[in-house]
């Protein structure tokens, strides 16, 4: 499962996006797949795990249930934009995030994988959809990882 998701994803994503799908044990027995991809690896103020636009998912590989999973204060399922001033909800805030649409698929192989998929489109498209106001301008160029999409 984890080569396939692995290629899934190394297909799908833009060429500059970091990702990651690795094994980790679960703390009760068995084993899961962290599921990351940010839009580069670099670590914002040298915290490991802390990266552009990260979000992530856990694959239970012995019952093949998917969520959003948030690793040591890193990932799940939001992305991050500038607060807009002229707003009263968001004047005060140094960040908003935005939630990707995520729904838990049957527990089979292809309804996981068509999520995993999904999940990514997603976070591509709200990407897009907000590039101009999305955090870490200074530290990523935007236009060069859209255009690096195939």
């Amino acid at each position: 499962m984890k080569e396939k998701v692995f290629e899934l994803l190394k297909n799908l994503l833009p060429k500059q996006a970091y990702f990651e799908v690795t094994t980790r044990k679960k703390f009760y027995g068995g084993e899961y797949l962290k599921i990351a991809f940010a839009v580069s690896a670099y670590c914002i103020n040298d915290v490991r795990g802390q990266m552009v636009q990260v979000v992530s998912l856990m694959l239970d590989l012995d019952t093949l249930e998917l969520h959003p999973q948030v690793y040591g204060g890193n990932g799940g399922q939001r992305i991050y934009r500038k607060p807009k001033m002229d707003d009263s909800k968001e004047k005060y805030l140094a960040m908003v995030g935005i939630k990707i649409p995520f729904r838990k698929p049957k527990q089979e192989e292809k309804f996981v994988l068509s999520a995993i998929e999904r999940f990514a489109n997603n976070w591509v498209k709200l990407l897009k959809e907000n590039k101009d106001q999305l955090m870490y301008q200074d530290l990523i160029d935007y236009d060069e990882f859209f255009n690096s999409y195939s």
